[in-house]
C-alpha cells in the first residue's frame, strides 16, 4: 500500500473539538480556583499538586507530539536498535531521582518558585543563574517549537490535505494561548493530567491499529526481506552512540526547566515518590508502543523518505481508515491522543518559558520591585510572543523532529553540572561552574557547526558536558575551602530534610544509597547489547530478532529499577 493523505472527516473534528473545549474549560476552572493573584499560585499552583495529577501530567509533558510522531519515525529509520528510546525515557526518570528529592526539600525550606531561584541562591551569583537560565530556556524552547511540527503534520495528513500545515499550527497556537494565560500552572497541570489519560487511550488504540493492519509478525517478515539491516545487531560505533544517547537524556531531560517546575509544585516527598511509581510503567508502555509502531512501519511502508517518515503515524491512520469499516473512528481516537500529547508539552513549556522570562529575567534583572500582578501580566504577554516566534520557526520545517531533539539536548546538558553538583557538593564554586558552562557550551556549538555532531559516535553535547564537568570539579577542588563553601554547606544541609508545618523529617535519598548505585551500574551494563553474539541475529517470536528480545528484557529490568529506587528513598 502506498502512503496517502486520507481525510478522517467529521469524526476527528468532533473528537479534537470536544478535547480542545475540555482543555479551555479546565483553564477557566483553574482560573476560578486560584488562591490569590500571586507568583506562587500562578507559577507553582501554591505547591498543591498530588501524586496522580503529578504522575499523569509529567507523563503527558515528557511524551509530546514529537514522541508520537518523531520517535516512531526515528524507530522506522534506525531500526531495532532504537530501543534506546524506551531506555532513555526510563533513564530520564533515573536522572530525575538524582535531582528531584533534594530540590523539593530545598525548595520547601528556602521558598524556591523556580529552579533558577535555587541556582542563584546556591551560588550567590546572578551571572551563573543567567547562563543556566539561557541553557535551560534553549532546551525548553526547542521542545516547545517541536510540537508545532508534530501538530502541523498530523492536521495536514488527517484532513486529507484540505487543511494546510500552516493553518493547523496557527489554530494550535490560539488554543494554547487561551488556556495557559487563564489557568496558569494549575490549569496547565490539570489539563496535562487529563491529556495524559487520553494519550494512554490513544496508545492502546495504536496497538489495535497494528493488529488490524496485519500485525507486527507479518510486517517484520517483509522487513527481513527488504531491509534486514534494520533488524541486525548494530555496529560498535552505533552502540557507542546508543550509550551516549542514554547518558545525554539521563542527565539532560531532568534539567528541563518545565519538568523541574512540576517538582517544585508537588505537595510533599511522599506524593512525588508515588508519582514515580506511576510514571515508570507508563513511560515504558508508551515508549515501547511507539517503537513497535515504528518497527511495524518498516514493513508496511518500506520506502518512506527521511522527512516523509515523520508522517508515518498519520499515514498508518489513513491506511486503517481506508481498509477497515471502523478505521476512521480508531484513527480519530489515535489522532486525539497525538493532539493531546502536543498540547500538553507545548502548554507546559510555554508556561514555564514565560515564567522564566517574566520572573527569572524581568523581575530578577530589570525590575526587582515589580508587584506579582505585573509579573503575571508580563508572562501572559510573553506567552503570545513565544507562540509567534515558534510559528515563524515551524512554518517551513527543514530538519527531522529527531534532529531537533538532539540539538536541544546538546546545550541543555551544559546546565546540568550547576544543578546536580550544586545540589550535593558544597565545594563546587561559582567561578569554575561559570567557566565550565561557557567552555562546554562553546565546544558543543563549535563541534556541531564544524560538522562534527558526533565524534566516534559520541554527541558533541556530551563532549562539551565532560569538559564542563572537569572544569567545574577540578577548578572548585583545587582552590580548597573558603567562605563560599561554608555558605553552601548551610544551604545544602536541608538537601535530605523535609520541612513542613509539623516539623522536620530526615530522608535517605537515592543518591545516598550504595544499593542504588550498584543497581544503576548493573542496569547500564546490560542495556546495550554489546555482549550479543552474531548468532542472535535471527528471527524469534513475532519475527523480532533474538537480541532485541534480550534488550527488551533489560529495559523491563530498568523500569523495575526505577520503582525499586523509590523504596530506597525513605524516611530515616
Amino acid at each position: 500500500m502506498e502512503p496517502q493523505m486520507v481525510s478522517l472527516g467529521w469524526k476527528i473534528l468532533l473528537a479534537v473539538g470536544l478535547g480542545l473545549a475540555l482543555m479551555i474549560y479546565l483553564g477557566w476552572y483553574s482560573y476560578k480556583k486560584r488562591i490569590g493573584v500571586t507568583i506562587k499560585d500562578f507559577f507553582v499552583a501554591s505547591k498543591t499538586l498530588g501524586f496522580i495529577v503529578l504522575g499523569l501530567a509529567l507523563f503527558a509533558d515528557a511524551y509530546s507530539g514529537n514522541s508520537f510522531l518523531g520517535y516512531a519515525a526515528k524507530s522506522y529509520r534506525a531500526g531495532a536498535w532504537f530501543l534506546v528510546y524506551p531506555q532513555f525515557m526510563l533513564a530520564a526518570l533515573i536522572g530525575a531521582l538524582l535531582v528531584a528529592p533534594a530540590l523539593i526539600n530545598l525548595g520547601r525550606k528556602w521558598g524556591y518558585i523556580s529552579p533558577i531561584d535555587f541556582i542563584e541562591h546556591r551560588f550567590n551569583s546572578k551571572l551563573v543563574a543567567l547562563l543556566a537560565l539561557i541553557f535551560m530556556m534553549w532546551g525548553t524552547f526547542v521542545q516547545f517549537a517541536e510540537q508545532f511540527f508534530a501538530m502541523g503534520y498530523l492536521g495536514e495528513v488527517a484532513s486529507g490535505g484540505v487543511i494546510p500545515y500552516q493553518v493547523v499550527i496557527i489554530l494550535f497556537a490560539l488554543v494554547i494561548f487561551t488556556y495557559v494565560v487563564l489557568g496558569g500552572f494549575r490549569g496547565t497541570a490539570l489539563t496535562a493530567a487529563v491529556q495524559g489519560l487520553l494519550m494512554i487511550l490513544s496508545l492502546c488504540f495504536m496497538l489495535i491499529l497494528v493488529g488490524l493492519l496485519g500485525g507486527i509478525s507479518h510486517s517484520l517478515e517483509v522487513t527481513w526481506q527488504v531491509a534486514p539491516q534494520k533488524l541486525m545487531i548494530p555496529s560498535s560505533q552505533t552502540m557507542i552512540t546508543w550509550y551516549s544517547t542514554i547518558i545525554l537524556i539521563l542527565l539532560g531531560l531532568p534539567t528541563y526547566i518545565h519538568i523541574l517546575q512540576y517538582y517544585l509544585g508537588v505537595k510533599d516527598a511522599d506524593n512525588l515518590k508515588r508519582a514515580f511509581r506511576i510514571k515508570a510503567p507508563i513511560f515504558f508502555f508508551a515508549a515501547f508502543t511507539l517503537w513497535l509502531v515504528g518497527m511495524f512501519g518498516t514493513g508496511f511502508f518500506p520506502e518512506l523518505g527521511k522527512l516523509q517518515s515523520d508522517k508515518l503515524v498519520p499515514y498508518l491512520m489513513g491506511a486503517l481508515a481506508l481498509t477497515h469499516p471502523h478505521g476512521d473512528t480508531i484513527a480519530s481516537i489515535i489522532g486525539l491522543g497525538v493532539v493531546m500529547a502536543t498540547l500538553s508539552t507545548a502548554a507546559a513549556t510555554v508556561m514555564v518559558l514565560s515564567m522564566a522570562l517574566a520572573k527569572d529575567l524581568y523581575r530578577r534583572y530589570i525590575n526587582p520591585e515589580a508587584p506579582d500582578a505585573k509579573v503575571i501580566n508580563a508572562s501572559r504577554i510573553i506567552v503570545g510572543l513565544l507562540l509567534l516566534l515558534a510559528l515563524v520557526i515551524a512554518f517551513k520545517p527543514s530538519l527531522t523532529i529527531w534532529r531537533w531533539t538532539e540539538i536541544k539536548f546538546e546545550l541543555l546538558l551544559q546546565a546540568t553540572p550547576a544543578l546536580i553538583f550544586g545540589l550535593y557538593f558544597p565545594r563546587i564554586k561559582k567561578k569554575p561552574v561559570l567557566a565550565g558552562m561557557i567552555v562546554g557550551g562553546a565546544l558543543a556549538v563549535a563541534l556541531t557547526l564544524a560538522g562534527y555532531s558526533k565524534v566516534y559516535g559520541i554527541h558533541a553535547g556530551m563532549i562539551g558536558f565532560i569538559v564542563n564537568c572537569a572544569i567545574a570539579v577540578i577548578g572548585s577542588y583545587a582552590t580548597g575551602e573558603n567562605e563560599e563553601t561554608k555558605r553552601a554547606r548551610e544551604i545544602l544541609k536541608y538537601t535530605s530534610i523535609e520541612v513542613s508545618e509539623t516539623g522536620e523529617q530526615k530522608w535517605i535519598l537515592p543518591v545516598h544509597s550504595k544499593v542504588f548505585w550498584a543497581g544503576l551500574i548493573v542496569v547500564l551494563a546490560i542495556m546495550v547489547p554489546w555482549y550479543a553474539p552474531e548468532s542472535w541475529n535471527i528471527p524469534s517470536a513475532f519475527n523480532i530478532p533474538l537480541w532485541t528480545w534480550v534488550t527488551i528484557a533489560a529495559t523491563v529490568l530498568e523500569m523495575l529499577f526505577v520503582i525499586f529506587a523509590t523504596y530506597v528513598w525513605k524516611k530515616q
